[in-house]
């Protein structure tokens, strides 16, 4: 067997480092930023660790590119934060944006070591997995203590384990409804939590922007992302369940931009693919048939503002290109 030095980097490793590559400089841009501002000392303390940990993984994944002998990605700098700025966010919507954001850290790690065959490569993401999960239980420890963690709903134990034993657990349309499952209940409560920081951010951003067609863009988004939250609270609504509050009250009246629009739209962007794919979870995990339809309008909403995002991203230039495989055509045309 070759060892992993002689051993290629796979098409899905590269595409795990070149993601994680812009998610992290992405992400060390805000978190920089927002440390600036931070008045609460744990809530700082997390965001030090956090700040340590995108460094750590930086370097790594640069050595891993440059052993490759693949370009190292532009992603995002210093030039995409402008100093001394007032502050858009509070301390609390700081902190439930890194433990939002920490939660899709864990969800792409560990799809990486699945997705990842050199043992190295392995081991590297086996490690940010493991890192990520210790974050994301300092955030929510922070958001405990300080009563800003909105639990799920409880249900109540059931006398016995039973089965299903009609078509009317289906039922969402026709006939009485059956309550809604523990594991539906899940899906509808992270959906509607990662909804309502999405559209703070997007609300902060939209506050924010210079051009008129970044402005404009945002605004769409803010509607998109406040459709679903009157959606999903319905859901909660109409069987009695707890919702967890809105943040936009956490944004600041500033005007005043301290990132550059690349960075803003990129974020913007990745809140809304990541939200088609929790979708699309709870979409598959929801046998009752009524929420298929609000699942369906939730990613239809997401994949409109998606296309919008692409176009402008591209008109500006501010989309970067990740690794491509080989033109065949291309090569073999160059020899006539």
């Amino acid at each position: 067997m070759n060892s992993n030095h002689e051993t290629k980097l796979t098409s899905a490793e590269i595409a795990a480092f070149w993601t994680q590559y812009l998610n992290e400089t992405a992400g060390l841009c805000f978190h920089q930023q927002m440390m600036e501002h931070l008045e609460d000392k744990e809530i700082k303390n997390v965001f030090e660790f956090a700040i340590s940990l995108s460094t750590k993984n930086l370097d790594k994944i640069k050595e891993f590119f440059i052993s490759e002998g693949f370009p190292v990605p532009i992603g995002f700098t210093n030039q995409d934060v402008i100093p001394n700025t007032p502050r858009l966010f509070s301390d609390v919507l700081c902190l439930h944006f890194l433990n939002i954001m920490t939660i899709h850290g864990c969800h792409g790690y560990s799809g990486a070591v699945t997705t990842s065959t050199r043992l190295d490569v392995r081991e590297y993401f086996t490690s940010c997995n493991a890192s990520a999960v210790e974050l994301v239980n300092q955030t929510k420890n922070v958001l405990l203590e300080k009563g800003l963690y909105y639990r799920p709903p409880v249900v109540l134990p059931p006398e016995k384990p039973d089965f299903v034993k009609d078509d009317n657990f289906l039922a969402g349309w026709l006939g009485e409804k059956r309550p809604l499952s523990c594991i539906e209940i899940t899906d509808i409560y992270f959906n509607l939590k990662k909804s309502i920081m999405a559209k703070a951010v997007t609300v902060a951003f939209c506050q924010v922007a210079q051009s008129k067609k970044v402005r404009d863009f945002l605004l769409k988004a803010v509607k998109t992302k406040d459709s679903h939250i009157r959606m999903f609270n319905d859901l909660l609504n109409t069987e009695n369940l707890p919702a967890p509050p809105t943040l936009e009250a956490e944004v600041s009246n500033s005007t005043i931009s301290p990132f550059s629009e690349k960075l803003m739209m990129f974020q913007v962007g990745f809140l809304f693919s990541t939200a088609m794919v929790y979708y699309g979870t709870g979409w598959a995990s929801s046998p009752r048939r009524d929420l298929t339809p609000h699942y369906m309008m939730a990613i239809s909403g997401d994949v409109k503002i998606g296309n919008d995002w692409i176009e402008l991203m591209i008109e500006n230039g501010w989309l970067e290109q990740p690794p491509l495989a080989e033109n065949r055509r291309e090569l073999a045309m160059e020899k006539k």
